[in-house]
């Protein structure tokens, strides 16, 4: 009990600021601050600092150079304050390993906590450093050119910065780990499963967001957006299906690749 009280002491603060910074909506920073808690209780400091270096490092990159990103983030409804289906859609992932992990005391579900976190981040980073290329992304689809901000496109800049979002997150927990219980021999081996496993989920959400993610036509300038709605105005479905939004794809695509990243080790070990 007394792990969860810090853990929702620490979350509170940290939430607030973001609140505060309007990082937050006031949904998005109560579902985190019980995130915060939640993660704290689950594995202490060591899981708390993951995620509030996901947090951070997504927030100050949210940040940087925001005013360009702002017109293509503002026509895709990627802009604005995170509220609470953001929050699940990048949080529930990490948050069921870290309870499987409190429940079992299995530590092959940090492995899961790491990659859920190291494929969130990966999926942020590319976005938010993607976007100041220079160049057009192409699908992952079709090879094709495609308007920036939306999903389903990579370029060399975005692709680059998802393997490092994995990676920042990967060596934290790694460090975390051996502060923690200290070096094991397959430490190494879940390290690099991490990064690999968190870009994989940066993969697949950009397969996801090509394919299946709902897109509509604007009907005022008949461009493709990923609002249901501009200016009160109801957009037409163009592709995809109508309930799979972004907040979709980023949830299932770290459920996946931290599933699949498991069950590799699992089946190796």
């Amino acid at each position: 009990m007394t792990d969860f009280i810090i853990g929702l002491v620490l979350s509170f603060f940290i939430s607030y600021a973001a609140y505060k910074k309007e990082s937050l909506s006031l949904s998005g920073f109560i579902l985190a601050t019980v995130y915060g808690a939640g993660l704290y209780l689950f594995g202490g400091l060591y899981f708390f600092l993951v995620m509030i270096s996901f947090f951070i490092s997504s927030s100050l990159l949210s940040h940087f150079k925001k005013t360009k990103k702002s017109k293509y983030e503002d026509g895709n409804g990627k802009s604005g304050k995170r509220d609470y289906t953001q929050v699940i859609a990048n949080g529930l992932p990490s948050f069921l390993f870290g309870l499987l992990y409190y429940l079992t005391g299995n530590h092959l579900y940090i492995l899961g906590f790491s990659t859920a976190l190291a494929a969130a981040n990966a999926d942020t980073w590319a976005s938010e450093i993607g976007l100041l290329s220079k160049k057009n992304p192409i699908s992952i689809i079709t090879w094709k050119p495609i308007e920036k901000g939306l999903s389903g496109g990579i370029s060399s800049l975005g692709t680059l910065a998802s393997l490092a979002g994995s990676a920042f997150i990967s060596f934290i927990s790694f460090v975390g780990y051996i502060i923690r219980f200290e070096f094991k021999d397959y430490l190494l081996v879940y390290f690099f499963l991490s990064i690999l496993g968190g870009f994989l989920g940066s993969i697949i959400d950009s397969i996801l967001g090509a394919t299946v993610q709902a897109k509509y036509k604007r009907m005022d300038s008949r461009d493709i957006t990923e609002k249901r709605y501009t200016k009160d105005i109801k957009n037409v479905i163009y592709s995809g299906i109508s309930f799979v939004d972004n907040n979709f794809v980023n949830l299932s695509s770290g459920l996946l690749s931290s599933v699949i990243i498991t069950w590799f080790y699992y089946l190796i070990a």
